[in-house]
């Protein structure tokens, strides 16, 4: 992938999962270390190939360790989107807020198509 200006960067060790499927139930994806990031980092949502969205919900849990239990924080944060999306554009992307040093996102909701979620950093 090339970087340029007004494209999403994304990195190969950087991905919560790719091509994944929006279940109803909703499922967790991979960990990955996010340490004190101070309110730098984003976790975003892109389209895999055509999706159409009837409501895609997008969570996070947090863990001191990457084996750890994971638990919403008290102040959970939700992002909900709809729409039609095309392959590589961007659905949604929720600014991580001060959390502890590991973090799985939840997407759930019905969807049809496939998503990629991984990390982005906020320039600041």
């Amino acid at each position: 992938m090339t970087f340029e200006y007004g494209k999403e960067n994304r990195w190969h060790d950087q991905y919560f999962g790719k091509n994944l499927a929006v279940t109803t139930g909703g499922a967790d994806t991979d960990a990955l270390a996010v340490g004190q990031h101070l309110g730098a980092l984003a976790i975003t949502v892109c389209a895999n190939g055509a999706v159409d969205a009837t409501s895609l919900e997008l969570t996070f849990k947090e863990s001191d360790t990457e084996n750890g239990t994971f638990e919403a924080p008290a102040a959970a944060l939700k992002l909900t989107i709809a729409g039609t999306f095309v392959d590589g554009q961007t659905i949604g992307k929720m600014l991580l807020p001060d959390c502890k040093s590991f973090v799985k996102a939840n997407l759930k909701g019905t969807a049809t198509g496939k998503v990629d979620v991984f990390l982005s950093y906020i320039a600041r």
